[in-house]
């Protein structure tokens, strides 16, 4: 199923973060996303998916304050590599992925060549699929 809603993931943790942290470590930061072109079979039980890596300029400067908001050593929010999940089955749900060891032993790189819905960034540097 080709995903509606595209999103990048910036930061893995499985606790919850203050939401007012999560907006000033942004703060600033002038995020652009770079689409690669490396696909990821991502499997967790029977769920599946299809991702592209991606490169965001201004992540780890992000990752780097979100520590600092929430009173962490440096480098303990994951600096996750950052993807947009293209396809899903069944039933069109992600898989989270935590972090990048977790994405590692969850995906193998695929070769198909995939072309995945339009998308743009609007201004406030969201991305919007077709």
């Amino acid at each position: 199923m080709r995903k509606r809603e595209l999103h990048v993931t910036l930061a893995g943790t499985r606790d919850r973060c203050d939401g007012a942290a999560l907006r000033d470590a942004a703060q600033g930061i002038e995020f652009r996303i770079t689409p690669t072109e490396r696909y990821l079979l991502v499997r967790k039980g029977a769920q599946r998916a299809i991702i592209m890596l991606v490169q965001v300029e201004g992540q780890e400067d992000y990752c780097t304050r979100l520590d600092a908001a929430l009173g962490l050593p440096c480098g303990t929010v994951s600096r996750m590599p950052s993807h947009i999940t293209l396809y899903t089955e069944p039933g069109g749900r992600g898989i989270a992925l935590y972090s990048p060891q977790e994405m590692k032993s969850l995906s193998t790189e695929t070769k198909l060549k995939i072309e995945p819905a339009p998308w743009r960034l609007d201004e406030g540097g969201a991305i919007l699929g077709a």
